[in-house]
């Protein structure tokens, strides 16, 4: 069993991150997981929530996830195959809370199903996000 705990945290489109870290606290389909060093290894669904861990130096971090899978192996390997993920630091409040106001517009008018279902997923994402940027905050000051 390790001491240490590195996460990784992958996307479709790039690595994230990856950076030894205390302590992970993640949302899963089963709920809510805290990951320390010596945690048993395991597999599990992410679902879309926030994910905050900190760092070596005591900060708090926290990033955005949208869906993915989490593996924790026996050396303490904690990979994060994300659908989609940001950093709370770089998401763009302005422009999520414009989604986010294009998203309610859409939900008023539900005759148009498909531009619905859209509007809908996208007002999760910018829920998510401010509350990602919201944790971030908090852990700052």
């Amino acid at each position: 069993m390790s001491k240490k705990i590195t996460l990784d945290i992958v996307t479709q489109e790039k690595r994230l991150l990856t950076a030894e870290v205390q302590q992970i606290t993640v949302d899963t389909v089963s709920g809510e997981i805290t990951i320390l060093p010596n945690h048993i290894p395991l597999v599990t669904r992410l679902k879309e929530g926030v994910l905050s861990y900190v760092t070596q130096s005591g900060e708090v971090e926290v990033v955005a996830v949208f869906g993915g899978f989490l593996e924790l192996d026996e050396a303490g390997m904690c990979s994060v195959l994300a659908d989609s993920a940001v950093r709370a630091e770089d998401i763009d409040l302005a422009k999520v809370e414009r989604a986010k106001a294009e998203a309610l517009a859409a939900l008023e008018d539900k005759e148009r199903e498909k531009e619905y279902a859209l509007a809908e997923a996208a007002l999760r994402q910018a829920a998510i996000s401010l509350k990602a940027s919201e944790k971030r905050n908090r852990h700052r000051t």
